[in-house]
């Protein structure tokens, strides 16, 4: 009998704009869901798009579900220091972090050396068969 696979669960740190992007965060979810992985967006699952006033509460609320997940995954085509706090909690805890950004956005050294995996993309849907490549090497 073969024993069940885990499906790994990814935390995605996407920018918070009010709501308004809304569309991003489906579109991402929906292509981490196509490769095989179970998404987490914190923004969308927590904050249900109405931003946490307490900064201690929020930023504690995003380590445990960050330690809840498997890996990180961070668009770096613009970044901002909630989202790169939420990368170093994800690396101080031995998190999988998957980076992506547009081509030609240029990647600091610091954010190569904490990527297990790094995706360029001209359009957000070519992440698609790097995460499923990512994906078939990935054991939670």
């Amino acid at each position: 009998m073969n024993k069940p696979t885990k499906i790994a669960k990814i935390f995605l740190t996407v920018p918070f704009k009010s709501g308004t992007n809304k569309r991003y965060i489906d579109r991402l979810s929906r292509i981490v869901r196509s490769a095989g992985f179970q998404d987490f967006c914190f923004i969308r699952d927590v904050e249900n798009y109405q931003p946490i006033s307490n900064p201690t509460q929020l930023m504690s609320l995003a380590k445990q579900a960050i330690l809840s997940c498997d890996a990180l995954l961070i668009d770096l085509t613009q970044c901002s220091t909630g989202r790169a706090i939420e990368a170093g909690v994800a690396f101080g805890a031995g998190k999988k972090i998957v980076i992506i950004l547009k081509k030609g956005t240029k990647l600091k050294d610091t954010a190569k050396g904490i990527a297990h995996f790094i995706i360029e993309y001209d359009k957000l849907e070519d992440i698609l068969q790097p995460l499923k490549k990512f994906r078939d090497t990935f054991n939670p």
